[in-house]
């Protein structure tokens, strides 16, 4: 077994050693590939998030000539509500 010292600095204490083995670097060459993995799937997950929010905005823009035209409408119907009650008004 092989085993590495590595020099750890305590403020409080004078510096110790600590022996690091394979073992240990293995274990956390393990733990840093699964956290890797994880992020390349979750990176791979937002691969496609431009295209998405591409055909929202598209998908915004055809529907908003409807908006335009229910305001219009209701715009003329309101003028046409004014109009007939100040022609009934100047009429009776």
């Amino acid at each position: 077994m092989v085993q590495f010292g590595a020099l750890v600095s305590n403020p409080d204490t004078s510096p110790t050693h600590v022996k690091v083995t394979i073992n240990d670097l293995y274990k956390e060459q393990q733990e840093t590939n699964k956290l890797l993995v994880k992020t390349v799937a979750h990176l791979e997950q937002l691969a496609d998030v431009p295209d998405r929010l591409r055909a929202v905005e598209i998908q915004q823009a055809r529907s908003a000539w409807v908006e335009k035209i229910a305001y219009s409408a209701l715009g003329g119907a309101i003028i046409a509500v004014g109009t007939t009650i100040i022609s009934s008004i100047i009429k009776g």
